[in-house]
């Protein structure tokens, strides 16, 4: 066989090759369907709608358009195209040491995990919504600012101030020590002088 008859036989086969990936830029999201769909437009300039992006279990994101993305096509065909990669080099942290990972956002808020077993969370406002309860199992917890509690707190255990408290409201307590004497106990002469009072009423 010649080469030119080789090259002739294998022309479709090599065209479908070079059709079966590419990549190009984002032009639109679609994200209210079942499977996300974007819409894209190739480096050679040819355009793509209702375009798959398959996502992994669990893990969720729309991206911007003007991201950068790498297609397959099955079979080298243009029609059955399906974005396997979405990549913004606009956003994305770097400089991060070998090893992390983590979640980030355009805006700048992140999650980052990095060695010595630290998650390091970066935003402006945290929010958690428990249904039931939320569960803190450490040795320490560390505010440093203010704390604000909108409903009641309970403490099983000893509690320490080691600044000012102010109460704007009753406080009760079945025993308080002021000064090292015990409220219940305290005594002291009758107007001055003269015989010990009782204790508190």
């Amino acid at each position: 066989m010649s080469n030119i008859a080789l090259q002739r036989l294998l022309a479709p086969v090599m065209r479908g090759i070079r059709l079966l990936f590419g990549r190009g830029i984002l032009t639109g999201v679609n994200d209210g369907l079942k499977a996300q769909n974007v819409q894209l437009t190739a480096l050679d300039g040819e355009t793509f709608d209702e375009v798959e992006r398959p996502q992994q279990y669990g893990h969720i994101s729309v991206p911007l358009p003007g991201a950068e993305v790498v297609f397959a096509c099955l079979g080298g065909s243009r029609d059955q195209a399906t974005v396997l990669v979405v990549e913004d080099r606009r956003y994305r942290p770097t400089g991060l040491p070998a090893g992390d990972s983590g979640l980030y956002h355009y805006e700048g808020h992140r999650l980052r995990l990095t060695q010595d077993g630290r998650c390091i969370i970066t935003c402006k406002t945290l929010e958690v919504v428990a249904e039931q309860e939320a569960v803190f199992n450490t040795p320490t917890a560390r505010f440093t600012d203010d704390v604000v509690i909108e409903k009641n707190l309970m403490v099983k255990q000893n509690m320490t101030i080691a600044g000012d408290a102010e109460s704007q409201g009753t406080f009760a307590a079945p025993e308080a020590v002021i000064g090292g004497v015990k409220h219940s106990a305290h005594r002291h002469q009758e107007n001055g002088q003269g015989s010990l009072t009782g204790g508190p009423q």
